[in-house]
């Protein structure tokens, strides 16, 4: 029985657990949820997921929202070892990210929204304080190159040998720096962490249909981002 993804490919929680499908070979069936016509707010799809959020799977009798939920569900559940080990300790360093990408790496998203998506698709004006946001968001992409890439000796968050739920769930996070177009000279760390991990083939294809999002309507992008984009 294939599992049956609820999703938006511009959503990064959705990209995090459609290429955990991908990358698992696990038979899965696609279902986009177009938020611009507000298909996340119908009866019919908040019977599977309440809070009307992306993503959300069925499995059978299985109804899962939250992606790290569903990341860690199907991992266990179709034996995926290298993407979240049963060891409960490595789980628990692994889990310390997950918690932590809630506040910490999902800020670039959240200033992305206000900067970027607001102004630039719903007509909200942005907020007054972004010197002040982006300020903060420069310490969040800090703390990612020295807690979890330990500045620049882990290729994988916390210094597995392959990359796990937590790197899929952190890439694509970070690959929406694109459309803020923030300089990533002062992250060497962080920019070859991002480049690495789009050069895998399953993460790159999930990120096609975002990618094409960005060259339509980034602004000016920077060079750097172009090469990542490739």
């Amino acid at each position: 029985m294939s599992i049956q993804l609820y999703f938006n490919p511009l959503s990064q929680p959705s990209r995090a657990v459609h290429a955990l499908l991908v990358i698992g070979k696990i038979p899965h069936d696609l279902h986009n949820i177009d938020f611009m016509k507000q298909e996340q707010n119908t009866p019919e799809y908040k019977k599977i997921s309440p809070t009307g959020n992306v993503p959300s799977i069925v499995d059978g009798d299985v109804v899962l929202f939250e992606s790290h939920t569903i990341l860690k569900y199907l991992a266990k559940k179709f034996k995926l070892e290298k993407l979240y080990p049963s060891d409960i300790v490595k789980q628990a360093k692994l889990d310390q990210y997950l918690d932590w990408h809630h506040t910490g790496t999902r800020q670039i998203t959240l200033t992305a929204r206000d900067f970027v998506f607001y102004p630039k698709f719903v007509g909200k004006p942005a907020p007054e304080n972004k010197d002040e946001r982006f300020k903060e968001l420069e310490w969040y992409l800090k703390a990612f190159e020295e807690i979890f890439l330990g500045n620049g000796k882990h290729q994988y968050i916390f210094g597995f040998p392959e990359p796990t739920i937590a790197d899929l769930s952190a890439i694509c996070e970070l690959s929406t720096l694109f459309m803020l177009n923030i300089d990533l000279v002062p992250h060497p760390h962080l920019h070859q962490y991002i480049k690495h991990m789009l050069s895998i083939p399953e993460v790159n294809q999930i990120h096609q249909q975002t990618f094409g999002f960005t060259q339509k309507f980034a602004e000016n992008l920077r060079q750097e981002y172009i090469d990542l984009m490739k």
